[in-house]
């Protein structure tokens, strides 16, 4: 459905862009930070639950964030287009979609829709079933092995390094889960 008709997505993603350029617009007149538009959703890990997905505003790549220095941050605020099966996430500060590279420890990068070179099941997620700590795996479609990792390679503590992915068999798990929060 959507994986296929890329000018109706595009079209798709510039309207919630446009959307979400207004929403703060008006909400900036109202306090400091911006709401974020309604369904706009900041992606918290299960391994770290002070920690949020964030896109870069100067380079392509993904980042973990502290949740509370995220706040107000549209570069923090996902939308997800399409049902949890199949789904794009699209960042409202880039105006772009996240993607996945392939492969065990490849980058997750920010990209405009329709234009990765492994096509669009790359741009696109899938949500695993909910694990007992109530954290869901986030799989990249391109390859449903790999997962959107916030754990540091060196240790147990949140990357603070571009995110990249990793598979479900490769040690702990806790950190290849996300919940959607409300953006705020």
């Amino acid at each position: 459905m959507l994986g296929t008709n890329w000018a109706s997505r595009r079209r798709l993603l510039t309207v919630l862009a446009a959307a979400a350029c207004l929403a703060g617009v008006s909400a900036a007149t109202a306090s400091a930070a911006p709401a974020a538009p309604p369904g706009a959703v900041m992606l918290q890990n299960g391994g770290f639950p002070g920690s949020v997905l964030c896109a870069s505003p100067s380079n392509d790549s993904v980042w973990v964030q502290s949740q509370g220095t995220a706040i107000g941050n549209p570069y923090c605020s996902w939308m997800q287009l399409g049902p949890d099966g199949q789904f794009t996430l699209f960042n409202l500060g880039k105006a772009e979609v996240m993607a996945c590279t392939g492969g065990d420890v490849g980058p997750i990068l920010m990209e405009q829709p329709g234009t990765s070179p492994l096509g669009s099941n790359a741009q696109q997620f899938s949500w695993g079933g909910v694990e007992d700590w109530g954290y869901r795996a986030l799989q990249c479609f391109y390859d449903s092995g790999q997962n959107v990792d916030a754990k540091a390679t060196d240790g147990d503590y949140p990357r603070t390094d571009p995110v990249h992915a990793r598979g479900w068999r490769h040690g702990y798990q806790r950190e290849l889960t996300w919940n959607e929060v409300a953006a705020q």
